[in-house]
């Protein structure tokens, strides 16, 4: 199965881990993302685990949405897909921990920053590259400045470069660095705290931070959302970008700036 769930007893709590198995890079397109929200809905159905751990396979966390499903015709299926699955992850009550290693990209951070706790091997490297794809990420928009790192927020979601998991942790936005190939003990380190607490405290305590987390998330991603599909999508240079990079080439953006539509002052 593309996402695999394991559930285990630690101390007083249940323990789901979420895995992620669509090799080589565990990229979402618009199958993973249902199959994720299916797996996410059956453990907020059942009610029990306490603790969610979202990983991914063969070393790797996860690279993103589907560029190849970035068209017109998907995409508008695709995003809201996957942000229903970032807004479900506030409705568990569970703490939620991302366990990144290797590479976290794209919607790939994006799911994490949703998570409540991120844990990251040291060697793992992050970013939101879409604006060199002629695009830009709308749930880490909206994530980061919630996360009050309005500085770094720019400096990631314009430039589209990568960093390593030591900076995103000096940036605030990494709870713990592993050592190298140390990932599952940090996890366990992690999770121990929580495991003498009463699952139903700690389902209660959840619930008050993920009802506060949805206040201040929610209108913003439906909003962002809706004008990313209006206003990028139909974008030529979207369109240029994402082409380009399925061919492995360099985009050759528009010569002139500024938008295509009726705000543009230059038609």
């Amino acid at each position: 199965m593309p996402v695999k769930v394991d559930t285990r007893r630690k101390g007083e709590v249940v323990v789901a881990t979420i895995t992620l198995e669509s090799s080589p890079l565990n990229v979402l397109d618009l199958q993973m993302c249902r199959l994720f929200h299916e797996t996410l809905q059956s453990i907020r159905d059942d009610d029990e685990a306490r603790i969610v751990v979202i990983r991914g396979s063969g070393g790797e966390f996860c690279s993103g949405t589907d560029i190849a499903q970035h068209t017109p015709d998907q995409m508008p299926l695709l995003l809201p897909a996957f942000h229903d699955c970032l807004r479900l992850i506030y409705q568990l009550d569970a703490i939620v921990i991302a366990g990144i290693e290797g590479r976290c990209l794209g919607g790939g951070l994006e799911l994490a920053l949703a998570c409540d706790r991120i844990v990251a091997d040291q060697t793992s490297v992050l970013g939101l590259p879409e604006i060199l794809l002629g695009c830009y990420p709308p749930a880490g928009i909206v994530q980061l400045l919630t996360r009050r790192c309005y500085g770094d927020a720019i400096r990631l979601v314009f430039s589209g470069q990568s960093a390593s998991a030591v900076e995103f942790k000096q940036m605030g936005l990494i709870d713990v660095i592993a050592s190298e190939g140390t990932l599952n003990t940090a996890l366990d380190d992690e999770i121990e705290p929580y495991s003498s607490i009463s699952p139903s405290i700690l389902a209660i305590t959840a619930r008050q931070f993920h009802r506060l987390g949805r206040k201040t998330t929610n209108a913003e991603l439906l909003e962002i959302e809706r004008d990313y599909l209006l206003e990028i999508l139909p974008h030529p240079d979207c369109t240029e970008g994402i082409k380009a990079f399925l061919e492995k080439r360099a985009p050759r953006w528009a010569s002139r700036p500024g938008l295509v539509g009726p705000d543009d002052l230059a038609l």
